[in-house]
């Protein structure tokens, strides 16, 4: 696999050599892992008072500042895990909401995010590399694979209509865009799995705390008698009578954030889990984040999203087991943790035996059945017989069929499987475009394990799993996340980054410690 080799990139303003100091010290606190912290809190604010039009266009700002001026455009990455959980339930269409379908907010958010990836665009083009040659090697064969694939869904089938161009593009464009731009652009630096995981991190911590708002203060319980009510009621209920109201359950349906139904909210919380297990080994504090990484696993089954949680689960189990075996100053702590947990679980299991087949027995409410999706399996290879070759096309509707629809959702309906879905939307050539990517990521797997690269390689599992039962790494963000730990992990293989798996004092000190 080749050395990418590159120059400096020469900002349009030299800021270490010029005079501008307030300049120079906003560059040097865009690259810290502060701006992660600030950037994520404002999210997070936006999330609950509707304030999306100022994180986009402050948003906007930086990634045009940071494209122009700064020498290392990492400080892109906040952005590109976080934003979109600064959308609000009360400007949704789901809230009875025109905010979004409004022309004004159409054509000024439109305006903000073409200035954006413009300046993306803009960056890549300054970005002084050594070409890569007439063959690609490394992923970039696999991406570019997939990207043609996906723009030529549906091309031979009689149903085939623009929109599947449309939306083959968007999909391309999720997969490919920002692990190019993190190829042309970016720079190995010791550091960058842990601003990664920072990021990814804050991304949990941000989903986790809606999670708390949406069981506080909306109506996701549910009585017997089909009554809806906040959590904070239940609350106001046990303080007044000193008992908790009986046969509650949280209702699936109404789990709902402004950027995502229940599925959406805890298939994204799984996928940051690994991120909180590496910062368990990274940092002084970890065990913080290990802590919090059972809380994580909680807060996915208040959603309801039984993929996410059969994801998040093996998630847990398998870091818990590689950090009881790997040397670090909190493995003992691990050990610990790991002991008293399992020992707790087996005497809660005995103690309230009843109660917690109860709670299992709303998680499935909808039935230990494969809620419906062999018939969509079976709807999907029927559309890929139709057009085998490039398939039937992404544009599609059919979930009325199947009993239940998802209002307002701004994609076509989807198969609830990575490989139905290429075989469906793409036909034979998209599946073997999607073939040869696994195996170009395969050949990652036979470089040295680090804690790095077993970070980047998580967050791929956990992407993919939780589309093996659903339909995540065929939306933006799932696949930026995904994209974005591909780019960082080739780029980490590609120059030969060095440190086993091993944990001392010495290397501890190289990552900053937050807590």
């Amino acid at each position: 696999m080749e050395s990418i080799r590159r120059r400096s990139f020469v900002p349009l303003c030299d800021v270490s050599r010029s005079g501008h100091f307030s300049v120079r010290n906003f560059c040097e606190f865009i690259d810290g892992y502060a701006f992660i912290c600030i950037y994520a809190a404002l999210v997070l604010i936006s999330s609950i008072l509707g304030l999306e039009a100022f994180v986009y266009g402050v948003t906007a700002l930086l990634i045009t500042f940071i494209c122009l001026f700064a020498k290392d455009v990492r400080a892109v990455l906040p952005p590109v895990v976080l934003i979109v959980y600064s959308t609000s339930w009360m400007h949704t269409p789901q809230a009875d909401s025109d905010f979004f379908n409004s022309i004004a907010t159409f054509v000024s958010l439109g305006v903000l995010g073409v200035i954006a990836v413009a300046m993306l665009v803009v960056r890549m083009a300054l970005a002084k590399k050594e070409r890569f040659g007439i063959h690609p090697k490394g992923l970039q064969g696999g991406m570019i694979a997939l990207l043609i694939a996906f723009l030529l869904n549906g091309a031979l089938s009689p149903e085939y209509v623009l929109q599947d161009f449309l939306f083959g593009a968007l999909i391309a464009a999720s997969f490919v865009a920002i692990y190019f731009f993190v190829r042309c652009t970016g720079s190995q630096r010791s550091d960058n799995g842990c601003y990664f995981a920072t990021c990814c991190a804050a991304a949990g911590i941000v989903i986790f705390l809606q999670i708390i708002y949406a069981l506080l203060f909306r109506e996701v319980f549910q009585t017997a008698s089909g009554i809806s009510i906040t959590g904070l009621q239940i609350l106001q209920n046990f303080l007044a009578e000193g008992s908790i109201l009986s046969d509650l359950s949280i209702n699936k349906d109404a789990m709902i954030a402004g950027w995502g139904m229940s599925n959406n909210f805890g298939g994204m919380l799984a996928m940051f889990l690994p991120a909180s297990l590496y910062l368990v080994y990274k940092l002084r504090h970890g065990w913080l984040f290990y802590l919090f990484a059972f809380l994580q696993l909680g807060a996915i089954a208040c959603t309801l999203s039984r993929t996410a949680l059969l994801t998040g689960g093996v998630l847990l189990v398998g870091g818990a087991i590689i950090l009881s075996v790997v040397r670090s100053p909190r493995r003992a702590f691990v050990r610990g943790c790991n002991l008293f947990m399992i020992a707790g679980i087996a005497a809660i299991g005995f103690l309230f035996f009843d109660r917690i087949r109860e709670i299992f027995a709303t998680i499935f409410d909808r039935g230990f059945g494969d809620s419906n999706r062999f018939a969509i399996w079976q709807f999907g290879w029927e559309k890929f017989l139709s057009a085998p070759l490039f398939g039937s096309g992404f544009y599609i509707h059919f979930y009325p069929d199947f009993g239940f629809d998802i209002a307002n959702w701004v994609f076509p309906d989807m198969y609830h499987n990575i490989f139905v879905q290429i075989f469906a939307s793409c036909g034979l050539i998209g599946m073997m475009a999607y073939l040869y990517h696994i195996s170009q990521v395969l050949c990652l797997l036979f470089r040295r394990p680090t804690a790095d690269r077993i970070l980047y390689l998580s967050i791929f599992l956990a992407v993919s799993g939780a589309s093996l039962l659903d339909n995540h790494v065929f939306h933006i963000f799932p696949a930026l996340l995904y994209s974005l730990a591909l780019g960082l992990w080739e780029l980490d293989v590609n120059n030969h980054s060095r440190g086993a798996l091993w944990h001392t004092e010495r290397a501890e000190k190289r990552f900053p410690t937050f807590v």
